[in-house]
């Protein structure tokens, strides 16, 4: 079982830098006395230095002090990769127009003259922060569009091009029948695969942009419907999918789309690595306040290497599945967010006696 205690959230880390100690105090005070983590800083190089180890999330900055000045240390913080893009208020007594015209001009964010109001500070401090976390959340959403774009193409590509080349040797005109057989299937099932991932990635899109509506649902019957579509699959490598349940009226919070798509992943992937004619269990029940379907399968498991990125986007892992069917890396990545978007989660355990297991967990009904 996962672990589900949380450590508790950090405070956004606000660094004070001021030659003068008292005015250190009554910031960090005034701070700390509104949930921030501050740190005390009475030099401009001992920011640097504490920035370029551990960089804040915000720098509330003295303009004039000896030895290195403000303007001398914003210069410094923005040379430091990990720190150029932390915004840099200036905390002042000068009121002259052009040294305030070169704050912005140096790459200051704002600027709080002294003396100062306790709630403009505490507000302006606020709103950079909160427009940093903005600015940080629409780089990893545009970041997490590029790899999905570059993952999707490349899977995709795979696809096409065993469509492609089963259907060059289908032309020869000499091959046997049980050959030509084989190579009509293998373009069935390019096909196939290749439409699964991208029906899953669009509806995957689609949840994420207008979140996915929740339902009571039994979960036996989610269970059960995915075992239906894949027991061709099972029948091929005389693999028995059996299941199990300790409550055939478990209700769970999920949505059937979504649910089935992380229930026909795991169930093909136990197929995939499971020994031809063994048997692959599909077990329904309550963890706590929470109701799980988990797929167990005799195959080789996951090893300690791999448990690190079996979650991971296009990471092939070491085990090969058994009847020489093809993995991309993707299905259980994809799975995963499927699940967490339902409210739910998913995770694998080693399971008694060797083999899989993986629990698709979601919240009782």
């Amino acid at each position: 079982m996962p672990n589900r205690f949380q450590s508790p959230v950090a405070l956004p880390v606000v660094m004070v830098v001021d030659d003068q100690s008292a005015n250190v105090q009554v910031v960090g005070q005034l701070l700390t006395q509104a949930d921030y983590d501050v740190v005390p800083v009475l030099d401009g190089r001992e920011a640097l230095a504490l920035a370029e180890r551990s960089p804040p999330d915000l720098v509330l900055l003295d303009m004039r002090m000896p030895g290195l000045d403000g303007f001398a240390v914003l210069e410094g913080l923005q040379a430091l990769p990990q720190a150029r893009d932390v915004p840099v208020v200036f905390l002042t007594a000068d009121h002259e127009r052009d040294n305030l015209v070169r704050a912005f001009a140096s790459g200051a964010v704002d600027y709080i003259t002294k003396p100062f109001i306790a709630e403009e500070l505490l507000a302006r401090v606020r709103t950079h922060l909160d427009l940093k976390r903005s600015r940080e959340r629409l780089a990893r959403v545009a970041e997490e569009r590029q790899r999905m774009a570059e993952i999707v193409s490349h899977d995709l590509r795979n696809h096409f091009g065993n469509i492609l080349f089963s259907a060059d040797m289908l032309r020869e005109d000499d091959l046997p029948g049980d050959v030509r057989a084989s190579l009509a299937a293998s373009i069935r099932e390019s096909a196939d695969a290749g439409v699964l991932f991208l029906q899953a990635f669009l509806d995957q899109q689609h949840d994420q942009s207008h979140g996915v509506p929740v339902k009571p649902m039994l979960a036996t019957e989610l269970a059960e419907h995915a075992m239906r579509l894949l027991s061709p699959q099972a029948g091929r490598k005389g693999i028995v999918l059996r299941l199990a349940h300790e409550d055939p009226d478990l209700l769970v919070m999920a949505e059937a789309a979504g649910a089935g798509h992380v229930l026909q992943n795991l169930i093909s992937n136990a197929i995939k690595y499971a020994p031809p004619d063994s048997e692959v269990a599909i077990t329904t029940g309550r963890r706590g306040k929470f109701g799980a379907i988990a797929v167990h399968d005799r195959g080789p498991g996951i090893g300690p290497q791999d448990r690190e990125n079996l979650f991971k986007r296009y990471v092939r892992l070491s085990s090969q599945p058994t009847g020489g069917e093809s993995a991309t890396g993707l299905g259980l990545a994809l799975a995963k967010q499927r699940a967490r978007t339902m409210g739910g989660d998913l995770w694998y355990e080693d399971r008694s006696g060797g083999g899989a297991s993986f629990v698709f967990e979601l919240a009782l009904a």
